[in-house]
C-alpha cells in the first residue's frame, strides 16, 4: 500500500542521491582535496540540516507554529554557524590551479 509518508520518503531518498552526485561533481570542480573525513563532516551536516528542516515543520504541521518556528531558528542558526566552519575547513585544503 502507497501512502503519502512512503511516497515522501521515496522522493527524500531520490533527492539525497541526486545530492551526493552533485557533492561529487562540487567537489571536483572547485577542486576541493576531499579525503574521508571532510566526507563524513559534510554528510553529517547536511543530515543536520534535514534534520532541522524536518523537525521544525513536523511541530508545524501537528499544529505547534509557535515551537516550530522556535526550533527553525534555533536549529538554523546551530546549521549555519557549522556550515560556514566546514566551507573555511574546506576551502583551507584546496588545491591551487595548474597554471599552462
Amino acid at each position: 500500500m502507497i501512502t503519502n509518508t512512503v511516497l515522501f520518503a521515496f522522493i527524500i531518498g531520490a533527492v539525497s542521491g541526486l545530492v551526493a552526485a552533485g557533492a561529487l561533481a562540487w567537489a571536483k570542480d572547485l577542486r576541493l582535496k576531499m579525503t574521508w573525513w571532510k566526507w563524513l563532516l559534510t554528510i553529517s551536516w547536511y543530515l543536520l540540516l534535514n534534520f532541522s528542516v524536518l523537525l521544525a515543520f513536523t511541530m508545524m504541521g501537528e499544529g505547534e507554529t509557535g515551537a516550530g518556528l522556535k526550533m527553525l531558528l534555533f536549529f538554523g542558526i546551530i546549521t549555519f554557524i557549522l556550515g560556514v566552519g566546514l566551507a573555511r575547513l574546506l576551502w583551507m585544503g584546496r588545491k591551487k590551479p595548474v597554471s599552462s
